[in-house]
This record gives C-alpha cells, sequence and structure tokens, in this order.
C-alpha cells in the first residue's frame, strides 16, 4: 500500500505545483471547500467535483427510484415510537448499500468517469490509503461503505444517543427522554427533506443530515482551523519553506497535549511537563521547529483548545517564536496525535529525508513506542501513522510518518 501510494504522490508532485492551503497529500489540490462536511464525508464531496459524476448519479434510474423510497421513509412530521424512528427513516439499509455499490460499479465501467473520480481525485487524495492496494471498482466500493457506515454511526451516537467509543468526551449533548427531544429531531430532518439543492444526489440529504446532528450537538470540531495550513499556521509554513536544512538532525518537535479535568485550566499538569522538556529541546536545537497537537477535549466540552493554549505558554513561558510553532488543533487520542502530525510533518514542507522527534515524559514516551499503543492504532484507524525508532534521550522517540496518515476515518467524525 506504502508503494502505490508513494508513487500517486510522486505523480502528483510532478505533474505540477499546487497552493499550500490544505492539509494534503504534496502535489493533489482538492477541489472543493476544507468544511466540515468535506472533512469528514470526502467521498460525496469528490463525486460532485468529479467532471461528470453528478449527472451519470442523477441519470441512474435506479438511484433515482432508490432516492425517492428514502426520502418517503421520513416522516412528515410526528412516528412511533419517538425519536428512534425519526433517526431509523434516515440510515442506510442493508439493501440501500449494496444497491448504490452495485450502480457504482455499473457506472465505473465508463473508463473516463473512472478516471475523473478515482484516478485523478480518490487515490491522490490521499482519503482513501488504506484501499489503496485495491483495483479502482473495489477501492471506490470501500470508500462507499465506509461512508455509508460512516453515517449510520454519526446517527446511531448524535440522533439515537448510542455511545461513542469515548461516551466521556464524544458522546451527545441531549437527553432522548426528554419530551421536547422528539420535536428538535423532526424539526431537524423535515428541514433538510424539504429543502434539497437542485444538484442532489441520493447521496446528499443524509449527509445534510448528519452533518447537521454534529452541529446541533456541537460536535463540530473536524471542521475548525481550517485551512489548517493558513491562519495561525501561515506564518510557520512560510518559515518551513525558507529554513536552510543543512545540519539539521531532525525536522521538528511533536508535543502532545494533556487535557485537564478542572474546568478552569486551560492545559494539563503534565502538559505543562511536556512544554518544558520540548523548549530544552529546542534551545538545544535538536529541531528548528516544534508542532504541538491536541483539540477541544477535556473536560468534555471545553471551550480551550489544547494546540493553541501549548502554543501560547510556549510562546510567553519559553520564549519559543511563533512561527517556530505549528499548531495540530484536532486530535483527541494519542493515536490520533501521532497521525494528525503525520499529516502535517507530509503536508507542510518538511524534509522527508529525516526524522521527527516525538517528546514527552518519559512515561508516556514508553507508553508511545509500545506494542499497546501499536495495536491500538490498528483497532481504532485501521493504520500505523508511521514508524518510531529510540531517540537520542528518555524523553523522545524519532518518527518518520507514513503516507496511510492521510486516509480519513468516517468513524471518527470529531477527528476524522
Amino acid at each position: 500500500m506504502r508503494l502505490v501510494l508513494g508513487a500517486l504522490m510522486l505523480a502528483a508532485v510532478l505533474a505540477g505545483p499546487v497552493p499550500v492551503l490544505a492539509q494534503d497529500p504534496p502535489g493533489y489540490a482538492r477541489p472543493f471547500a476544507d468544511t466540515l462536511e468535506t472533512r469528514v464525508f470526502p467521498l460525496f464531496a469528490m463525486l460532485h467535483a468529479a467532471p461528470g459524476w453528478t449527472a451519470a448519479l442523477r441519470a441512474d434510474p435506479q438511484l433515482a427510484r432508490l432516492a425517492s423510497a428514502r426520502a418517503a421513509r421520513i416522516p412528515p412530521d410526528a412516528c412511533a415510537p419517538a425519536p428512534q424512528c425519526l433517526a431509523d427513516a434516515w440510515l442506510w439499509t442493508t439493501d440501500d448499500i449494496a444497491k448504490v455499490s452495485e450502480r457504482l460499479r455499473l457506472i465505473m465501467r465508463d473508463r473516463a468517469l473512472a478516471d475523473a473520480l478515482v484516478v485523478r481525485q480518490m487515490r491522490p487524495s490521499g482519503r482513501f490509503a488504506r484501499h489503496a492496494a485495491l483495483a479502482d471498482a473495489d477501492l471506490l466500493g470501500a470508500a462507499w461503505a465506509d461512508a455509508a457506515n460512516g453515517i449510520n454511526r454519526v446517527i446511531a451516537i448524535y440522533a439515537k444517543g448510542e455511545p461513542p467509543r469515548y461516551p466521556k468526551i464524544d458522546a451527545m449533548i441531549f437527553d432522548v427522554a426528554r419530551p421536547e427531544y422528539p420535536q428538535l429531531l423532526a424539526a431537524h430532518g423535515t428541514s433538510i427533506a424539504a429543502l434539497p439543492p437542485p444538484d442532489d444526489t441520493v447521496f446528499d440529504p443524509v449527509q445534510r443530515y448528519a452533518t447537521g446532528l454534529l452541529m446541533i450537538n456541537e460536535r463540530a470540531d473536524a471542521g475548525a482551523f481550517r485551512p489548517l495550513l493558513g491562519g495561525d499556521n501561515a506564518a510557520t509554513v512560510r518559515a518551513i519553506a525558507g529554513t536552510d536544512w543543512r545540519g539539521e538532525r531532525h525536522s521538528a518537535l511533536l508535543v502532545f497535549g494533556h487535557g485537564p479535568e478542572d474546568a478552569q485550566s486551560r492545559t494539563g499538569v503534565m502538559g505543562h511537563i511536556r512544554m518544558r522538556i520540548a523548549a530544552d529541546l529546542f534551545a538545544r536545537r535538536l529541531a528548528p521547529f516544534i508542532i504541538v497537537s491536541g483539540g477541544n477535549v477535556h473536560p468534555n466540552r471545553t471551550p480551550f483548545n489544547e494546540a493553541v493554549e501549548m502554543k501560547r505558554l510556549l510562546i510567553e513561558q519559553h520564549g519559543v517564536p511563533a512561527d517556530r510553532i505549528l499548531i495540530e488543533p484536532h486530535a483527541r487520542h494519542t493515536t490520533t496525535n501521532l497521525r494528525n502530525t503525520a499529516r502535517l510533518l507530509l503536508a507542510a514542507g518538511f524534509p522527508a529525508d529525516r526524522p521527527a522527534l516525538v517528546v514527552s515524559d518519559h512515561a508516556t514516551i514508553r507508553y508511545i513506542g509500545s506494542a499497546e499503543l501499536s495495536v491500538r492504532n490498528l483497532r481504532e484507524m485501521g493504520l500505523q501513522p508511521g514508524t518510531l525508532a529510540p531517540g537520542p534521550d528518555r524523553f523522545s522517540l524519532m518518527f518518520k510518518p507514513d503516507p496511510a496518515a492521510f486516509h480519513v476515518e468516517v468513524a471518527d467524525p470529531l477527528d476524522p
């Protein structure tokens, strides 16, 4: 898989320069906005962006019938038992998923359409890297199955109240037993069903429904700080491009956040310790840049972002220049700290011929380098975001990112 994805990225680089404003593989220029919707469900954005696909989907008679049948399932107002019946009406059924898969494979027989979607969009985007070894039609089928199951998961958690993998920090914010909740869900579904844009395909209403669920649950984290290499990171990206890398042993120091459970604290105690270690190693010139990683995680629904707060403290308390710090403001777990910083290392212009250093307290370094985290990576993300090796001291590990890290995990909509 690495060889396939690497070859595609190299081909994209040779094809010409692209703007460095998105957290994308080198050489890939996404033809759609970088939003919550496109971050969580990139397949549907690509189906609209790839020439000919919207027309082909809308012209397919079986997909048109399926779209009508799905619209007819939406209750016009009340139903029972509520709220489950209101949410269940939007789910992709097993038969729906199989029918769509069959029709996509049929459309893929048109080589021009297949190339426009899979060859020019899906493969070079890296967003389906876990399926890169598959043939084109199979890759699209796997991506569709992921997307359908991801939407069903959003509905199960954020409409029906089923527990997510980490309920303490990721659960829905409503009490489904309260009498007013079905009214809210009915209002959401009715407005989505009644106001379709003219270019809608069979995929679009439920995508808007699922994205809206994330928004009304105040779980729109994945859409924040976009484009990631603009905004607060723009000056650092320029500094990276202007760096003379000769003599630099490592590309960057990677510092992972530690969220507090105290609602008044902006970062956890271990975060302060990790920042002190990183500032010391930065002063010793072990790397010319620091990447701080962490989202709005602890305590639940905190307004404070770990990466933003760590950057502020590294500047104010440790004297690190602002343009030497890159923020990765989305990760919610150690697994995604590694994956998301791997994406930044590959996307932001760091040299690929030297490792970064993961920097932390000694106990966390042992955990990050352990088989336990490696197994957790595979269980929760289905991939290893890079390779780890012992660092120069007990507070660091060398890390080389893998392009597989660009794979979008639709089942984790708060940080896909």
